[in-house]
């Protein structure tokens, strides 16, 4: 059971970083969309920062 977990823990972590990068490399210039772009990274990275261990 241990390993499926990680596994799909694995996957969240390599989905949660192809949206960051997707994120990064699409930063929006006009104000509300630099808020809601800026709101979608904070999600990303505050999930991101419950791999670190």
């Amino acid at each position: 059971m241990k390993r499926m977990v990680k596994k799909i823990d694995d996957k969240r972590h390599q989905e949660l970083l192809k949206q960051k990068e997707e994120l990064e490399n699409n930063r929006p210039h006009d104000i509300d969309s630099m808020r809601r772009w800026k709101h979608s990274m904070g999600k990303i990275l505050e999930e991101l920062e419950l791999f670190k261990k």
